[in-house]
């Protein structure tokens, strides 16, 4: 599989959104419209798994970097949660 970017190349914005419909993870715990709290622990375990299969094979240097990418991720999330939330009131 070819690398492919997380840009999109006309407004270098992040492109994770777009492909977030597509995945099979995505489409099970949507499939009868109802996200459980056991859907989200699932999908917690999933990306745990994932990470500690790949935190061995990085560098001191790359693992430091996404380290911190993640943590800002984290804020992100958090943020668009507050604004969801703000919106509803």
């Amino acid at each position: 599989m070819g690398r492919t970017s997380w840009f999109d190349e006309q407004h270098n914005e992040l492109e994770f959104g777009k492909y977030v419909e597509q995945m099979a993870s995505w489409q099970a715990a949507l499939a009868d419209g109802i996200v459980t709290p056991e859907e989200i622990h699932q999908q917690t375990v999933r990306i745990a798994g994932m990470l500690k299969a790949i935190e061995p094979k990085l560098s001191d240097e790359v693992h430091t970097e996404l380290t911190v990418i993640f943590r800002e991720l984290a804020v992100l999330y958090g943020m668009e949660r507050i604004a969801e939330i703000q919106e509803e009131v």
